[in-house]
């Protein structure tokens, strides 16, 4: 979509601006990383699921092209060989090249840049989001921006689904072409959603702290201790509860084994690389603030359950045995893909 509908329809909803009643009761709805009297920072989309899935298949493939030339060469002798050049060194040259390409494959994923969170300034009333490389930080301004609730259909293991995502446009004046658009949070199933999201934003900017709800709490994605209440979150989303326990039902305590055991590792390698990759530095306009220890807020975060505190701590006993299963069973599967083609070479040898 190049040019934002001047109304609402199928492809989603204009939500309102300046004076309008938006009509729905302000909530972070696990929006809001973290909140106070400068800024707020918005939960960041943490690319676990691509550039995990990347390390942990590039690290498994090179390793087993490897395995497969080393078993020739320490078993099988092929050094000594008369035809190892130039026929057999061409060969076994491709399958180490063929490796080394995996290898640099799964390193590039952990040396990209990782995409900081949105940030909106309350003193310079902007939105800041990097794009890319290429294109660097974008500003929008706050009393400019059209906030609107996208339609986005998806497909999964789970089937379809619909959600609507929260977003800001800068649109041209004259004929509404997008010049950027900014999408401040995960889609949700209920389309009331971004609307409670915005009128949170437009409490934040112009309200009362006081009377602003209270921001729900969320894990900070670099402490690795809360790595399982992410992994909660981004594979399981509504199939688990507030306590991080798995609802009742055949399909939820299905999806979560099958899903969790098949995506452990690809999404641990995803948080981690989160974590330990290169981040752009802020804009100039933020940067100092950004820098700093957050300053004291006027604006109320609502306190831990226990529950949580023992979760974002690594320390809630179920969760995390759920998840050493999940784990454990991972690490199987993902030996397997290495030992399928990577262990056999070394047994053939032994059996000439």
């Amino acid at each position: 979509m190049r040019h934002l509908p001047d109304r609402s329809g199928g492809w989603g909803q204009l939500l309102g601006i300046g004076h309008d009643d938006g009509g729905a009761e302000p909530a972070s709805l696990n929006a809001i990383q973290s909140i106070n009297d400068s800024f707020m920072t918005f939960s960041p989309a943490v690319e676990a699921s691509g550039r995990g899935f990347t390390f942990v298949l590039g690290l498994v493939i090179g390793c087993a092209g490897v395995s497969m030339v080393l078993s020739r060469v320490v078993i099988g002798g092929i050094l000594s060989r008369a035809d190892f050049w130039p026929y057999l060194v061409g060969v076994y040259g491709v399958i180490l090249l063929f490796a080394g390409a995996f290898f640099a494959w799964s390193i590039s994923s952990a040396t990209r840049l990782s995409v900081p969170p949105v940030v909106l300034s309350r003193r310079l009333r902007k939105f800041f989001c990097w794009i890319d490389r290429k294109n660097g930080w974008v500003s929008i301004d706050y009393d400019a921006a059209q906030p609107i609730s996208m339609v986005s259909r998806s497909y999964g293991l789970a089937g379809a689904a619909t959600g609507y995502v929260f977003a800001v446009v800068d649109i041209e004046a004259s004929d509404r072409r997008i010049r950027s658009y900014v999408p401040l949070a995960q889609p949700y199933r209920d389309d009331r959603a971004p609307g409670m999201i915005w009128e949170f934003i437009r409490h934040y900017m112009d309200g009362d702290p006081e009377t602003l709800p209270p921001a729900d709490p969320l894990p900070p994605a670099d402490d690795a201790r809360a790595d399982y209440v992410l992994l909660d979150r981004q594979l399981f989303g509504g199939l688990v509860d507030a306590h991080h326990r798995v609802k009742p039902g055949a399909f939820p305590m299905t999806y979560v084994c099958v899903v969790g055991a098949l995506m452990y590792w690809f999404e641990r390698a995803g948080l981690w690389i989160w974590r330990i990759a290169p981040r752009p530095e802020w804009p100039p306009e933020i940067r100092a603030e950004m820098s700093m220890p957050a300053p004291a807020s006027s604006f109320r975060t609502r306190p831990l359950t226990e529950a949580e505190r023992l979760a974002y701590a690594g320390k809630l006993g179920y969760l995390n045995r759920r998840w050493f299963v999940l784990g454990a069973i991972c690490t199987v599967i993902v030996f397997m893909m290495f030992a399928v083609p990577g262990i056999p070479p070394w047994f053939s040898e032994l059996n000439r």
